[in-house]
Parts: structure tokens; sequence; C-alpha cells
């Protein structure tokens, strides 16, 4: 009897066998959720050891740092950048595909504290694994901004495509990380429809971007007008 209750006891001790690909998953869970209360800088692997339910040496025997810890958890929340800007009708300057991206990207980083978190590290911390981070993110703007960039090239004004849309994502990004702090040029973005009004500032800029755009085949075609001779 004494035995059973010994073996019971034991069975409850034991953990759950995982394989090193279910251990990575959790970590990097793990970091995610610590996320929703502390910055990345605040971060110890101790704290990722303990949310894991794990040893903190098996977290540096299957990252080797805490510095990949947090490469590869970076990596996994980025993906959204994947899936946002390499789509086919962005890159092929669909109008409706800009609109797009610059909706779901409001609404991503609204609904992502860890994004957040990140970009606020970025801003405040310059070191390898952030460098790193928005290089990565840089290349998914440059493949976005080419076909837009030939498209207003061709209009007779020449809209510097690339640094407007350059500076309407980093607005997007303050106005979202300061919405907690303030209000922004008398605008409250921290509310429910915060989000709703932030995407139709940026439509309305979209829509005159491509008025710009469209006003020198206008004019042309009214100077042609102007200029046919009347038939006799």
């Amino acid at each position: 009897m004494t035995g059973m209750k010994e073996n019971q006891s034991t069975k409850g001790t034991l953990r759950r066998r995982r394989t090193n690909k279910q251990v990575q998953a959790d970590i990097l869970s793990a970091v995610g959720r610590i996320l929703q209360e502390k910055d990345f800088t605040h971060i110890t692997l101790m704290d990722i050891a303990r949310e894991a339910k794990t040893d903190p040496n098996v977290v540096l025997r299957q990252f080797g740092s805490l510095e990949q810890v947090f490469d590869c958890y970076i990596r996994t929340i980025d993906y959204w950048m994947h899936d946002l800007f390499g789509n086919k009708a962005l890159k092929r300057g669909e109008r409706s595909a800009l609109e797009r991206m610059f909706a779901r990207m409001t609404d991503f980083l609204y609904n992502s504290p860890e994004m957040q978190r990140l970009l606020v590290w970025e801003i405040t911390d310059v070191n390898d694994t952030t460098c790193r981070a928005a290089a990565n993110r840089e290349t998914y703007y440059r493949e976005a901004y080419e076909a837009y960039e030939r498209q207003f090239a061709r209009g007779g004004e020449k809209t510097p495509f690339r640094q407007i849309a350059s500076l309407l994502i980093a607005g997007t990004y303050y106005l979202v990380l300061h919405r907690h702090t303030s209000t922004f040029g008398d605008m409250d973005y921290d509310t429910p429809d915060g989000p709703v009004r932030l995407k139709k500032v940026l439509h309305e800029i979209l829509d005159m971007l491509y008025e710009r755009l469209e006003r020198p085949q206008r004019v042309s075609a009214v100077s042609y007008t102007h200029l046919t001779l009347p038939t006799t």
C-alpha cells in the first residue's frame, strides 16, 4: 500500500516529456506572455525559464543565449510583414492593395502589444538584435515600394512616393505608441474608434496622393483639347 502511494506521488511529480521542437515553442510562447507585462529590456533568462516551466540551462541549450531567444521570437511576431508586404497585388502596385496594407498594419499594431514593445525597444536601445529586426523590416518596405515608385515617377510632378510612404508608416507607429500618453493634434487615438479614425486619415492621404498622380494627365488632356484646331 505504501509502495502504491509512493508510486502515485512519483508520477505526479514527473514532467511531461517534450521534444526539442515543443520545448522551443513553449519558450517562445513564454516570451510572448511575459511581453504582455514587461519590456524586452526587463526580461531575464530566469523569467523565461519559469514561464516555460523549464530550467535556464535548457533555454540556453536550445537557443544558445538570451539574445538568440529574442531573435527567434521577433521573427515570429514580425512574420506579419511577410504576409502584409509579400502579396502579389502590392508588388503589382495596385491602389486597393496599398490601402489594405495601411489598414491592416494599423489594426495589427493596435492589437499587438508585443510589436509595440519591439518598436519601443528599437528606438530606445540600439543593439545587434534591434538593428537586425529593423533591417529585416526595411527589406519588406523596399520591395513593396518599387512598383509604386515606378508608377508615381511617371506623373509629371515626380511624387516622392518612398518618402511619403515612410512618413505614413512612421506616423502610424508613433500615434499607436503615443496614444496612452495624451491626445495628438487634439485627436484621441486611445479610444475604441481610434483605429477607425487613423485608417480614415490614411485613406484620405492616399486619395490626395493619387489625385496628384492623376492631375498631370487631366491637365494634358485639357491642354490638348484647347490646342486642337477646329475642323472646317
